[in-house]
C-alpha cells in the first residue's frame, strides 16, 4: 500500500514508519519539522492540498502536554490549530476517496469517571484542552464517508519517552527515595510505542473500522512502577513519599492547569485501565507487559542498555 504517515518525525511516528516499511509499504512521511519527505503545517490549506493520493492515511501528528513547543499561554489556540484544524484539513483533502483513514487518539478522550475499565463504548468527554482537541479532531474523522478507524492508546512508553520516570530513577538512585502525588495504589495502563505501531499495522492490513484501544498486559500502579524500578536496577527498598492530592490540585488550578493538566490529575486519583478486546480480535498481540515497559525505561535512563 501507499500510506501517508503524519507526525512521522515524532516518537510514535518513528515507530510506525519502521513497522510499515518493514511490511513492504510505500510510506510518504510528513511533519512540521524533521527528516521527512514533506515538511509543513497540516493546518495550512495549501500544504494539505498538495499531499499525494494514497491508499491509507495514518494521522499520528498531534501536540500534547509533553510537546517541546507547548506554550505557557494561549494553549487552547495551540491545541486547536495543531490538533483540530490540521485534522479538519486532512479530512477535507481525502474525503470521498477510497482512502482508509486511521486516526491516533488518546485514552484521555474517555470521560474519566473512576470506572474500573474503559471500553470503546464508554462515554467520551474531554477534561482538559488536550483531550477536548482530540475529541474535536475525532468528530471530523467521524464525518468522513471514507472507511476510518481510531487507535486509542493509553500512556505510551518506551526508551525515549521517559516522562516522570526520569525523576523517579534519579531520586531513587541518588537519594534512596521517590516522591509522587496521591497514594499511587490504583492501576494505570501503559503501552509500548512499538505495540501501538503494531496495532496500527493490524488495522491497516484488515482495513478495519471503528475504535481500537491500545494497552499492554497487566497494568501497574505507581507503587508497582517503583517496585519494578527497584528490582531491575538492584536498589534496596526506597523511601516512598506520597503527597496529598488536595494541595496538588490547588496548585495546578492556580497555574491554570499548566503545571499539571486536568487529565493528569484524574489519572493520579483513579484507575485508568483499557479494555483491548476489539484490538485482540484483529490478531494484535502486544509484546510488552507494563512491567517490561517500566523496566526497559528504567534501564535506558540509568544507562544500562
Amino acid at each position: 500500500m501507499k500510506i501517508l504517515l503524519t507526525g512521522a518525525a515524532g516518537f510514535l511516528g518513528r515507530a510506525c514508519l519502521a513497522r510499515l516499511q518493514a511490511g513492504g509499504h510505500e510510506v510518504v512521511t510528513t511533519d512540521r519539522a524533521g527528516p521527512v519527505a514533506l515538511q509543513g503545517d497540516l493546518a495550512n490549506v495549501a500544504f494539505t492540498a498538495r499531499l499525494p493520493d494514497c491508499d491509507a492515511v495514518v494521522h499520528a501528528a498531534a501536540v500534547q502536554y509533553v510537546s517541546a513547543d507547548l506554550p505557557w499561554l494561549a494553549r487552547q489556540a495551540y491545541f486547536a490549530h495543531n490538533n483540530v484544524q490540521a485534522t479538519r484539513q486532512l479530512c477535507t483533502r481525502y474525503a470521498g476517496q477510497d482512502t482508509h483513514f486511521v486516526l491516533v487518539g488518546t485514552s484521555m478522550m474517555y470521560r474519566q469517571c473512576g470506572q474500573a475499565v474503559y471500553g470503546t463504548r464508554s462515554v467520551m468527554a474531554g477534561e482538559g484542552v488536550y483531550s477536548l482537541s482530540k475529541l474535536a479532531a475525532q468528530a471530523h474523522v467521524d464525518r468522513l464517508p471514507n472507511p476510518h478507524a481510531t487507535v486509542i492508546p493509553c500512556i505510551i512508553g518506551g526508551p525515549g519517552r521517559e516522562g516522570l520516570f526520569r525523576g523517579f530513577v534519579r531520586l531513587m538512585t541518588r537519594h534512596g527515595a521517590v516522591v509522587f502525588p496521591g497514594r499511587g495504589e490504583h492501576p494505570v495502563h501503559m503501552v509500548h510505542v512499538e505495540d501501538v505501531a503494531t496495532l496500527i499495522d493490524c488495522v491497516l492490513a484488515r482495513r478495519a473500522q471503528g475504535l481500537f484501544n491500545a494497552a499492554g498486559p497487566q497494568p501497574l500502579s505507581i507503587q508497582g512502577w517503583v517496585t519494578e524500578i527497584e528490582q531491575v536496577l538492584g536498589l534496596p527498598p526506597v523511601r516512598r513519599i506520597r503527597l496529598p492530592l488536595a494541595p496538588v490540585h490547588a496548585l495546578a488550578a492556580c497555574s491554570g492547569y499548566r503545571l499539571l493538566a486536568r487529565e493528569q490529575l484524574l489519572m493520579l486519583a483513579q484507575p485508568h485501565v483499557l479494555d483491548v478486546s476489539e484490538s485482540l480480535a484483529l490478531g494484535w498481540q502486544p509484546a510488552h507487559s507494563n512491567a517490561r515497559i517500566v523496566r526497559d525505561i528504567a534501564r535506558h535512563i540509568a544507562g544500562r542498555g
